[in-house]
């Protein structure tokens, strides 16, 4: 209604005002010229910044202000006026009144543009009746009010029912999306089939794509589901859950359940759906497909994304999920276990002896033999570098003491690598659940902390975490005072990951990623050192000198490359932020439009106007920002509303699942669908293998970023890269390339 509203008054204005051009000359021509001003520059302004221009208090004000020029009108002609100008106001006045109500989606405006007009109706009418007592001037008084309840009730009633409807709208098209993501239609095509049960379990009706697959020669109408599947399928998990969500009436989807049938086997995928009549259970209804058929490539495709390419161990990803699961059974059946960080000693004294061909050696070798000592229920994993961890299910402290003391004594038995014999050791902390702790970050903590000891006592050795070593506030302050010294002798370095566009395989850019290599602890991970920076106040300066690497790193790279830099919520909120950054840009000579800032949604915890003003500023600047880790935290969507960014980042852990688990295959399309529809480029982190790759440039995904291009790797590598991919029309994986690219470290 709004582009009617505003032509509304752009012309009644002329038709109305010039009227009473000869009685009042001044007035006409001055209020004539405000209210076009007022219009056509509102309705510029909006064309302009819609966004802004139809925020709330800016369409307030706009109509108050308008309401109030309208409101002159009676004032100045009504009193004095002839009849056909009295006639000619009220019928104008009448309909402005009126038309108040094309804007009752913001009440307020309504209310400020009607009531305007109302106020000066009513001085006109005092006026009038003053110049000509009579008793016309208080029946018309009444109507008056009678008219204003009127109009604001109506505009009032409108707005709650536009809203309500507006509501339901919403609610109707989630809850459909809901159950189009549930029930997907059945298409014979793609050889899915419906199964619909009653309340009893029994199929309501024959299932053709199940007679099938399980090669009956009668129908299954009237028989158990649940009973028909046992008979051919093997207790997997899967299949104990499907058990359960049909026992407890819970809804489920896409559950993988393997079955055998004349000693072959296949995999179906199940989706059902409870249903109720009032409020009464009458059945399941759902749908199956065969999904034998690239099953197998998805899961070995998954098992590479979770695994460790060198040592063949699972990788931080995979301990990440084991870890959750472990805390889970631990807090539902109160199941011990022990985290136990491994790392190994001098590992960079043997890489820079041997070369990296005989780090990687040592590597895959020392792996093997920590495997050798795993019981069925123990898992190893490598989460970086020589860092690995090994979770011990069951555990006590006297069979992590054992496992421990095991581990090291092979670790240490000599290696020969190149006719060259070494004898390596580890250091090793160990941290039992729930004793040390019974969260994530609190049993990762304990063990780092034993491990410290461990090395800090010379290595070869390990601690059990003890509750004492929390005073290792004093080897913490001991850490901080080093980091303290490395930010002021700018000991950081920072390595560069490529990102390619997944349309046409160019480089685009590279993320910056901090580096810290401490000359006792050797290289600490960003995770730490980033947080004890901002414990210790320190992160505004070190972010500050790796912000000017960064730009002096990325100003040598031909145009358009850019580079994007991780900003910390306390650096972002540092007072000077803003004015170091326009200060680096500067002294460097990058342009901005090269930059990227990467935040975190963690900004918006507690946001206030400082977090938008921040990031207006930045975008004023002409750099773009990013949002980093999408749909990993909190609510990513909301922030989306408030702030244009000019990137988001898909997380790295629903690629990773996105061959082998249709949710977060689906998961991956909507964020790329999203970012069409919002104009915003995304990328996909985690990208590590071509299958990966071919799925998200055929979902449209714009930029990917992982191994399969790249591993972080420093600068002059970096450049090596940049100058070798100027020689290409495109980042081409071919096996000269892709060893390059991965190499570089």
């Amino acid at each position: 209604m709004l582009p009617f509203y505003l032509a509304a008054n752009v012309v009644s204005a002329p038709l109305t005002l010039l009227f009473f051009r000869t009685a009042h000359p001044f007035y006409v021509m001055s209020l004539l010229t405000l209210i076009e001003a007022i219009v056509l520059g509102y309705s510029t302004y909006i064309a302009i910044r819609p966004a802004s221009a139809l925020a709330s208090p800016v369409f307030v004000a706009f109509n108050l202000t308008l309401g109030v020029c309208w409101a002159t009108l009676p004032v100045v002609v009504f009193p004095h006026g002839s009849g056909h100008e009295q006639t000619l106001v009220a019928g104008v006045i009448v309909a402005l009144i009126a038309t108040s109500l094309s804007v009752s989606p913001v009440i307020l405006g309504t209310v400020a543009l009607a009531s305007a007009i109302i106020a000066g109706c009513t001085i006109a009418l005092l006026k009038a009746w003053h110049v000509h007592p009579h008793l016309l001037y208080p029946v018309l008084l009444t109507e008056l009010a009678i008219y204003a309840g009127f109009i604001l009730g109506l505009g009032w009633a409108v707005y709650v029912l536009l809203t309500r409807y507006m509501l339901a709208s919403l609610d109707l098209a989630e809850q459909t999306n809901i159950v189009r993501l549930m029930l997907r239609r059945s298409d014979q095509s793609v050889g899915e089939w419906v199964w619909e049960t009653t309340s009893d379990g029994r199929l309501n009706g024959p299932v053709a794509g199940l007679e099938d697959i399980l090669q009956l020669s009668g129908t299954l109408e009237g028989r158990q589901f649940l009973q028909e599947l046992a008979g051919n399928a093997p207790v997997s998990s899967q299949w104990l859950h499907l058990a359960q969500c049909m026992k407890s009436r819970l809804f489920f989807r896409d559950l993988a359940i393997p079955l055998t049938r004349n000693g072959k086997e296949c995999v179906l995928s199940l989706t059902g759906h409870p249903l109720f009549e009032n409020e009464e259970f009458i059945g399941y209804r759902g749908i199956g497909a065969n999904i034998t058929t690239g099953y197998e490539e998805d899961r070995r495709a998954s098992f590479r994304a979770t695994h460790d390419g060198l040592t063949g161990l699972p990788n931080r990803y995979a301990y990440e999920d084991a870890l959750r699961a472990a805390l889970m059974a631990l807090s539902m059946e109160r199941e011990a276990f022990a985290l136990i960080a491994i790392d190994l000693d001098g590992f960079k004294a043997i890489n820079d002896s041997m070369g990296h061909v005989g780090g990687d050696f040592a590597l895959t070798e020392i792996s093997r033999r920590l495997t050798t000592c795993l019981t069925g229920e123990d898992a190893l994993f490598r989460i970086g570098g020589d860092e690995m961890i090994l979770i011990h299910r069951r555990a006590t402290v006297d069979s992590a003491i054992l496992l421990a003391g095991t581990m090291l004594s092979l670790v240490s038995e000599p290696l020969t690598i190149a006719e060259t014999v070494i004898r390596p050791s580890t250091s090793i902390g160990i941290a039992l659940a729930p004793l040390a702790g019974s969260s994530e970050s609190g049993l990762q903590e304990a063990a780092d902390l034993a491990l410290y000891e461990a090395k800090r006592l010379g290595g070869n050795r390990f601690r059990v975490f003890e509750p004492s070593y929390r005073t290792v506030a004093d080897s913490r302050r001991d850490l901080i005072r080093d980091l303290r010294e490395a930010v002021r002798d700018q000991y950081f370095t920072l390595q560069y990951q490529p990102v390619v566009n997944a349309q046409t395989r160019q480089l685009v850019g590279f993320e910056a990623l901090a580096r810290w290599t401490h000359p006792v602890l050797g290289p600490i991970s960003p995770d730490r050192f980033i947080r004890l920076a901002e414990e210790a106040g320190l992160m505004h300066e070190l972010g500050s000198s790796l912000l000017r690497q960064a730009c002096l790193t990325a100003v040598r790279w031909p145009e358009p490359l850019w580079v994007s830099v991780n900003i910390s919520v306390e650096q972002l909120y540092h007072r000077n932020f803003i004015a170091t950054l326009k200060n680096n840009l500067e002294q460097t000579m990058l342009p901005p439009s090269r930059l990227q800032l990467e935040v975190t949604e963690t900004i918006f915890m507690e946001a206030d106007a400082t977090t938008y003003g921040v990031l207006q500023s930045l975008q004023a600047l002409g750099v773009d920002v990013v949002l980093d880790d999408f749909g990993k935290g909190y609510s990513s969507l909301g922030y989306l509303r408030f702030f244009p960014f000019s990137k988001i980042k898909l997380d790295a852990s629903f690629v990773r699942d996105m061959l082998s688990d249709p949710r977060s295959a689906a998961i991956v399309s909507s964020v790329i669908a999203l970012a069409v529809d919002l104009g915003v480029a995304v990328t996909a982190e985690g990208v590590e293998t071509t299958e990966y790759f071919e799925r998200l440039r055929d979902k449209g995904c714009t930029e990917t970023q992982g191994y399969l291009f790249g591993r972080p790797m420093k600068q002059q590598n970096a450049s090596c890269l940049v100058e070798m991919l100027t020689r290409k029309e495109s980042f081409i994986m071919d096996s000269a390339s892709t060893a390059l690219a991965t190499n570089m470290i």
